[in-house]
């Protein structure tokens, strides 16, 4: 691959970090805490929720900090509630693999071949606590493959409450299923990015499969 990071990123395709200095990296759900590495039920995929998965947070204070920035009660509501179960994050993980791996064999001949072979248990996924700045790029991401150490980083729930972008929410589970689909582009040797309507199935391959 040309790139050593595949990028999700959060505003749009891309948010500079200049742009995003008003509303800053919020966590949304409070700082992250160190919590043990977890295995998902189906795919034995290894991750860490760093707490997200039983959010702990000022949420007075987190909540009147929303409500000063007009954001909708609805939304309000949607975070409060993340992830919904203890266990919904490694289910979120499981269903991006299995929707990956079936849009991917779907398309038929050399691609599924490949996709069928891609490992689960190579993978790992942190859930981080806001946006985060990818170094390289120097912007920041709602969500990032790093194929080099095949790992994927999404935010957990992150609203925009300003900007060209207001209105956006970005949420763990939507981003994983993107992200997911990045690991088994690089993971079947076939270009992540553009993608159009028929992508995967009509992605140039670009190399020997890992």
């Amino acid at each position: 691959m040309p790139r050593r990071v595949v990028l999700f990123a959060l505003a749009f395709l891309l948010l500079s970090v200049a742009a995003a200095e008003a509303q800053d990296t919020h966590q949304f759900l409070g700082p992250p805490r160190e919590v043990p590495d977890r295995f998902t039920d189906k795919h034995h995929i290894r991750y860490n929720t760093q707490g997200y998965d039983d959010p702990h947070a000022k949420w007075n204070k987190k909540i009147r900090t929303w409500q000063e920035h007009d954001v909708p009660e609805s939304i309000i509501e949607q975070i409060l509630a993340f992830p919904g179960s203890s266990d919904a994050i490694g289910q979120w993980i499981d269903d991006a693999f299995d929707q990956t791996l079936a849009q991917f064999t779907a398309c038929g001949g050399k691609l599924a071949a490949r996709a069928s072979r891609v490992s689960d248990t190579d993978l790992s996924v942190i859930i981080m606590p806001s946006a985060f700045l990818e170094p390289y790029y120097n912007v920041l991401v709602a969500g990032a493959y790093y194929p080099t150490p095949k790992q994927i980083k999404v935010l957990n729930i992150y609203y925009t409450w300003e900007g060209a972008n207001k209105g956006w929410l970005r949420e763990a589970r939507e981003m994983l299923v993107y992200e997911m689909a990045n690991y088994f582009a690089v993971a079947c040797r076939i270009q992540p990015e553009p993608r159009t309507a028929a992508w995967p199935c009509d992605a140039p391959f670009v190399g020997k499969q890992q």
